[in-house]
């Protein structure tokens, strides 16, 4: 009974550790897949909000509005050298069309009640930049905010968003080009982990799950002896 017991056991943890593993490589896959949309993406322009394709994560437009400085979104909790500080977002509005677009990070001030000095641009402007998704991370209970601007937030949650600002807002975010006159100290990155790392966590469970057959193995062989 102890044997059968081991046996199933067994089973069962390299079943788990071949599954991770191919997990693992189904993620690396995702990401070669999304790095070359993004390689090929990125490289066309848009020049409208009319003319973006249905899903136009990734593509570069070149766009001309107003900013609403009066309404402006921190993100925070963004770190840059080992500074904290924040993302600032600006509503965007073209041709009576509203889009959230990220300048870029700056330096929080040394007390939490204080609000950084942020930037302001006036009058007609040309962005250009990459529509991403928003960043989201994981929220026990939906985020309050408060009544005052600018709003600091932890998640951007376009449609919590667009009730607070009292405008309809596009379901993704433009992250400023690195090069334009109006970007802040830029920090974001579209994909954080290559597939390499993700090939090398699927090695891992695989070497792990040999080892673990291995130990098995041996230990039948020498209680069956």
């Amino acid at each position: 009974m102890r044997r059968i017991g081991f046996i199933l056991f067994t089973v069962a943890v390299l079943v788990t550790l071949v599954k991770l593993g191919f997990w693992q490589m189904s993620r690396a896959q995702e990401k070669e897949s999304l790095g070359h949309a993004l390689k090929f993406r990125s490289e066309q322009m848009y020049y409208s909000l009319a003319s973006l394709p249905t899903d136009p994560r990734w593509y570069s437009v070149t766009l001309r509005g107003q900013f609403d400085h009066s309404r402006a979104v921190l993100l925070d909790n963004q770190t840059f050298r080992g500074r904290p500080g924040y993302h600032v977002l600006y509503p965007f509005e073209v041709n009576r069309q509203w889009l959230l677009v990220n300048l870029g990070w700056i330096a929080a001030p040394a007390y939490r009640d204080q609000i950084p000095v942020l930037p302001e641009h006036h009058g007609e402007v040309m962005v250009t930049g990459m529509i991403a998704p928003p960043s989201t991370l994981l929220e026990l209970a939906p985020e309050q905010f408060g009544t005052d601007f600018p709003l600091r937030v932890q998640n951007l949650n376009i449609d919590a968003l667009s009730q607070q600002l009292d405008v309809s807002l596009m379901p993704w975010i433009v992250q400023i080009d690195p090069d334009s006159p109006l970007a802040l100290e830029q920090t974001w990155i579209p994909v954080v982990m290559g597939p390499q790392k993700h090939y090398a966590y699927a090695v891992q469970w695989f070497l792990l799950a040999m080892a673990v057959s291995g130990l098995a193995l041996w230990w039948l062989r020498r209680s069956k002896a």
